[in-house]
């Protein structure tokens, strides 16, 4: 028998390519394409992922924008010279000695807080997981970040779970959006309710991912049609108290926003102050919700590979599919940051990490 072919562990080089910004502003003004940006170090659990897809999500533009920065760099999540991306799609080329559920080889996908707009990427060995089989690098770029920010909101906060989902009616703002698309689908997998709210473009879209109920914000008053319902997902600034209005009282029904107050009182009064004001707001209408027996919830994306491992079975099942607006090689990063920030993006926009850099 002849012996067995021994496979040599993948050249990692010291210096990769990336797009990044050392200051805030305009996309075009700040964010530059480098190839001698420092390959991460592996920490003793964590992957190193050669990453081949990301894409754009609206809070990296706003980051690159200045939005939050004092805050983003007080928890460390920020480091000037800044890697944008929060999506990762790769090949793990390295691993800590404590990582014990990957190898070398292994296809992942992962949320993160930064580094995804780079070739090379280190990540928390819980934040990964196998990715879906059927899913192309593209796809597999494009959803982590927005599905595990849908999952921290409906799944860790308000305690929706394939069980106690089916029949409930949930509002979903800005349905052919990022996270619109993706939490239409998984409510739908679930057997919920849904109610979006669109551009007249958008209708026969949403429709097309299960939405039981559209309307068409340029013409019709959200307020005046939804009733009742026992969840709303809030997605956009300047629309709480009609999405409150809408819930039912005394039946524990939920709001939960992905949009809050807190990093715009940040950077209008400072770190220390502007944190301690959204925490008495947040407070404040918590109380006020209690006394019309429903909840009010605050949420945040948070990495998590064992949320993906589920959200990869749905796909797996043809429940959940990536929605693609446009992609773009990584040296065009800052027009797609600009189509981001038009806000006429259905689905996600993707970076092609691993296409063929011009030189």
């Amino acid at each position: 028998m002849a012996d067995p072919i021994a496979i040599e562990p993948p050249v990692v080089p010291r210096v990769m390519r990336a797009a990044r910004h050392s200051g805030y502003g305009a996309a075009h003004d700040v964010l530059e394409v480098v190839y001698d940006h420092p390959v991460p170090q592996v920490g003793n659990d964590q992957l190193l992922i050669h990453n081949r897809a990301t894409s754009v999500n609206p809070i990296d533009s706003a980051v690159r924008g200045g939005y939050g920065a004092a805050y983003w760099e007080a928890i460390g999540q920020v480091v000037l010279p800044h890697i944008p991306g929060r999506d990762v799609a790769g090949t793990v080329v390295a691993t800590g000695r404590d990582v014990t559920r990957f190898a070398v080889g292994d296809e992942i996908w992962a949320g993160t807080f930064s580094g995804g707009s780079a070739d090379y990427v280190a990540i928390s060995e819980s934040w990964a997981t196998r990715r879906p089989r059927e899913w192309s690098d593209l796809e597999a770029g494009s959803l982590p970040y927005v599905a595990l920010t849908v999952w921290a909101a409906l799944v860790r906060q308000v305690g929706l779970t394939p069980q106690n989902t089916a029949g409930k009616k949930i509002i979903i703002p800005r349905g052919a959006g990022g996270v619109g698309s993706f939490a239409i689908q998984l409510m739908k997998a679930w057997g919920a309710h849904v109610a979006t709210i669109v551009s007249t473009g958008n209708i026969e879209f949403v429709k097309s991912l299960g939405a039981d109920v559209v309307i068409d914000r340029t013409c019709e008053d959200f307020s005046e049609v939804l009733v009742d319902y026992d969840v709303a997902l809030d997605t956009s600034f300047g629309i709480e108290q009609k999405l409150l209005d809408a819930l039912k009282s005394n039946a524990d029904a939920a709001y939960v926003a992905l949009l809050t107050p807190k990093l715009r009182l940040i950077d209008r009064h400072g770190l220390d102050k502007g944190q301690e004001l959204g925490e008495k707001f947040f407070l404040e209408k918590v109380a006020a919700q209690r006394a019309f027996g429903r909840h009010y919830y605050w949420s945040f994306m948070r990495p998590d590979g064992e949320a993906l491992a589920e959200i990869t079975q749905l796909s797996d099942a043809g429940k959940i599919k990536p929605v693609i607006d446009r992609i773009y090689p990584l040296d065009k990063l800052a027009d797609a940051h600009d189509f981001c920030d038009s806000k006429q993006a259905r689905g996600k926009i993707v970076i092609d990490v691993g296409a063929a850099a011009p030189r």
